[in-house]
């Protein structure tokens, strides 16, 4: 009996192991892909250098597409400070990424676009 508690013990720690370094893994490649996007790029690069942005979220739109880069909280969601803004200008070019470019100023509603 001991040694079947033993082995789901183990077994569920590397599966936890698994799942954490699944996350450090997608923002490791992801801070590796961002050095390979330019100014002026297009969508469709962006897209076949960095791969979907995070979906579903309350901060995502069509001029800013975030990607995890960093785990801050052990929660399982992915937050906006664990993420690295892309920011798209009116033609769909990059604009400029990183938190410091990302001031607010790019972070439209759907209510601010009609105007």
């Amino acid at each position: 009996m001991k040694r079947k508690l033993w082995l789901y013990i183990i077994c569920f720690a590397g599966m936890i192991f698994s799942l954490c370094s699944c996350s450090y893994m997608e923002a490791d490649r992801n801070l590796s892909n961002l050095a390979k996007i330019r100014k002026g790029m297009d969508k469709k690069q962006v897209l076949a250098i960095m791969g979907e942005p995070v979906k579903g979220e309350a901060y995502c739109n069509d001029r800013v597409w975030y990607y995890f880069t960093q785990t801050q909280w052990m929660d399982g969601l992915t937050t906006r400070d664990e993420c690295t803004p892309i920011v798209f200008d009116y033609f769909g070019k990059v604009a400029g990424w990183g938190k410091d470019f990302n001031t607010g100023i790019y972070e439209f509603s759907p209510d601010a676009e009609k105007k």
